[in-house]
């Protein structure tokens, strides 16, 4: 009866925190107007190397941070870029995005003004239009993010904020058909379309031989626009088309005439920036700087700078990377809103940046610093198939090899293989201490010969040190995998970041905290060692507890906010606990018991959430942030984040390389099944508490992860690995007076 009252108790508490209003960011900043540079294409390699004087001194005296501006898909382009700034989440575009046109007097009459009509059922007005949008917001209602195209151009307008737009990366050639390309008027649109003020047009524009398309800006012609809707105020965005015209003629030229052609647009972009800030009073006005998506075909970091009224230069960091140096284009939208003080909607996934730390000595520095990040991050990415590759093929040649030596008596070999699976496992944290080593300035075998080496050295260091009992050293390996992540987490999660098996910021799923492949090895590191230790502390008072201690601090660890922060983590984990406590306790799996698990599920999560949101809304989690959501939308926010993340994981299932680690783990099962019974049974034997608990966590780490099977199957090598060193170093059972039948 008590335990009931205790349970409905936190239950209650964790519908009341659910219930609470939560403030929103943004809206207690005194009003200012903004002007936002959306430069195409633009990364930290290209500043400081003399093309670019004006932007130099602006981002020197700026709060910066590295840009991901990943989106739904793994490329980002113009039209997705500007939708997810139109709507300050995630979202798609449509072929047709580029078509921005200003309405002039004999628009209405024109087939544009028609479609117009047809699509909104309302007229243009005046400004400019913009024909794709309302199409984007019929695409993106369709899709799992939520994302509300045209509603930082609808939140200013209920503000009456002035907003505009000036932009033309128009372009035709002899070669490449004419094209519109007035993109960046989605980003500051309603959701029909319209945006009051701005230019687009041919006047932007004058002929220039040197030129990409034969066309560049005319500066002096922006520039009297800019005057013009400056003088009005509120928010203007200005494009450097001149960067996205040259981007679009990439595949006319030749290498060498492409370097030329961008190193030209960026010197006449830079010198329309100096025109711009000659007109803005920085003491009062904010700049945005953004990089809205990468050159095409590439997955870069762009771009993204502050300067605002009374903030010092360093590093911006946002609620959505909880870490210095880093925002999404997501955060775009609502960092604008919080300039002009404006609340930001609780549809906009984004929050609002703000500076965080020094970051370096002078802006050269942090320039510098934010380009080494951007190249860290795409040498991670490159490595990530070939170890995921390597790490998948040794697992299929340590279980062969294992299949040998238990076929044979030659104990040298049975050491090696014994050996092999050491280091396998310790190959898991030297990813990581990898990534602490700027392997990306170095030669490229430099990696391999550090990670395996140190691997190797490993797995013979733990055979060394714990020689004395067979289990030992693998105890001891187990402990390297997951002692090293638990000390990473607490520390704030340094070796996450642009490691092979941790996360990358142009992905950007995950920023801090416990990324899912560390999850699915910690998991599986976790489960398999407090299986050991509870035989290895078998007959004592306070073997069980110390065995479930082990999953007691990976819950912690995995959970707490400020640490690990992964929801999906523990809700796969306590579970699993509870399993493991059930069967150590010699308790039969009754329903009730299951279902005083799941409550207990519940309850941490609630705990964990709380916790969370006790803490500034600046801080908090995306746990933090789903309780928000659902407190302002219901259960919808939840369905979305269900449906996104199981359609994420079915898409993954026949493509990812960890697909074929599970049937590798499955296979040796089999084998030991039909050839070496008596060796299943001293492995199950020495682990048979765990073995519901990696079941459990193999599932619901699959489906409750966006990287799907790569958690089960990163789990599973983990098990692999202890199961061919159990094996190959346990006596059969009929050689212990076990019978085998």
């Amino acid at each position: 009866m008590r335990r009931g009252l205790l349970l409905c108790g936190l239950l209650g508490t964790v519908g009341l925190a659910g219930a609470a209003p939560v403030a929103s960011a943004g809206g207690e900043r005194e009003a200012r107007d903004v002007l936002v540079l959306a430069l195409p294409t633009l990364e930290w390699a290209d500043l400081h190397h003399g093309a670019t004087p004006e932007l130099d001194a602006l981002v020197d005296d700026s709060a910066v941070a590295s840009l991901s501006v990943r989106g739904i898909g793994s490329l980002t382009e113009a039209p997705e870029a500007y939708a997810t700034i139109s709507s300050g989440a995630r979202a798609g575009g449509v072929a047709e995005s580029g078509d921005v046109l200003q309405v002039e007097e004999d628009f209405y009459g024109t087939a544009a003004g028609d479609a117009f009509r047809r699509a909104t059922g309302e007229e243009p007005g005046s400004g400019l239009v913009s024909l794709g949008t309302p199409a984007m917001v019929r695409r993106n209602a369709s899709l799992s993010y939520d994302a509300e195209v045209g509603l930082l151009g609808r939140v200013l307008a209920a503000q009456d904020i002035p907003r505009a737009v000036i932009a033309n990366a128009d372009g035709t050639s002899v070669l490449h058909e004419g094209s519109i390309d007035r993109t960046a008027g989605i980003s500051l649109a309603d959701d029909h379309g319209r945006l009051p003020g701005g230019a687009v047009s041919a006047d932007l524009l004058a002929p220039d031989p040197s030129a990409p398309f034969g066309v560049a800006y005319d500066r002096d012609a922006v520039l009297e626009t800019f005057d013009r809707l400056w003088a009005i105020g509120g928010v203007v965005l200005v494009e450097g088309s001149d960067l996205a015209r040259v981007d679009r003629y990439r595949p006319l030229a030749t290498p060498a005439q492409q370097e030329r052609l961008r190193r030209d647009a960026l010197r006449r972009t830079d010198q329309l920036v100096g025109g711009l800030l000659a007109r803005v009073d920085l003491a009062t006005d904010a700049v945005l700087v953004v990089g809205p998506y990468p050159r095409g075909g590439t997955v870069h970091l762009t771009v993204a700078a502050l300067h605002a009224p009374g903030q010092a230069p360093g590093l911006l960091r946002s609620p959505s990377t909880r870490r210095s140096g880093y925002v999404t284009l997501v955060d775009v939208a609502p960092t604008i809103l919080d300039q002009v003080g404006v609340t930001r909607p609780e549809a906009m996934e984004g929050r609002a940046v703000e500076r965080s730390a020094d970051g370096g000595a002078n802006g050269a520095d942090r320039a510098e610093a934010m380009a080494d990040i951007d190249a860290a991050a795409r040498y991670r990415d490159r490595m990530v198939a070939p170890v995921a590759l390597l790490w998948v093929i040794l697992q299929a040649a340590l279980s062969a090899a294992c299949f040998v030596a238990l076929g044979r008596r030659d104990q040298h070999f049975t050491d090696l293989v014994a050996w092999s699976a050491l280091s396998l496992l310790v190959f898991l944290p030297a990813t990581y201490v990898a990534g602490a080593v700027a392997f990306h300035h170095r030669p490229g075998p430099a990696y391999w010969v550090f990670v395996l080496g140190l691997a190797v050295l490993g797995g013979g260091l733990a055979a060394v040190v714990g020689r004395r009992r067979s289990d030992d050293p693998l105890i001891l390996a187990l402990i390297a995998v997951f002692g090293l992540l638990v000390v990473d987490m607490v520390v704030g999660a340094p070796l996450q970041m642009n490691t092979v098996f941790g996360y990358s910021p142009t992905v950007g799923g995950r920023f801090a905290g416990m990324g899912n492949l560390a999850f699915g090895q910690f998991a599986g590191a976790a489960l398999v060692l407090c299986g050991l230790l509870a035989r290895r502390l078998a007959g004592r008072s306070y073997g069980n507890l110390a065995a479930l201690a082990v999953l007691g601090v990976a819950i912690l660890v995995d959970g707490v906010p400020y640490w690990g922060s992964d929801v999906g983590g523990v809700l796969a984990l306590v579970p699993a606990l509870g399993m493991v406590a059930s069967r150590l306790s010699g308790h039969r799996l009754r329903w009730r018991t299951l279902l005083l698990w799941g409550a207990g599920t519940v309850v941490s999560v609630a705990a964990f959430a709380a916790v969370d949101l006790a803490r500034p809304a600046a801080q908090r989690t995306h746990l933090g942030r789903l309780i928000e959501s659902y407190a302002d939308n219901g259960w919808g926010s939840l369905a979305t984040v269900a449906t996104r993340k199981l359609g994420a994981n079915l898409a993954v299932i026949t493509s990812s390389l960890w697909t074929a680690a599970v049937p590798i783990a499955l296979l040796l099962v089999v084998y030991l099944l039909w050839r070496a019974p008596g060796r299943l049974r001293v492995v199950r034997a020495t682990i048979p508490e765990v073995l519901g608990g990696l079941a459990v966590v193999g599932f619901l780490g699959f489906a409750l992860n966006d990287s799907g099977i790569a958690v089960p199957g990163v789990m599973l090598g983990v098990v692999n690995a202890s199961l061919v060193y159990l094996a190959v170093r346990s006596r059969p059972a009929t050689q212990r007076g076990v019978p085998v039948g």
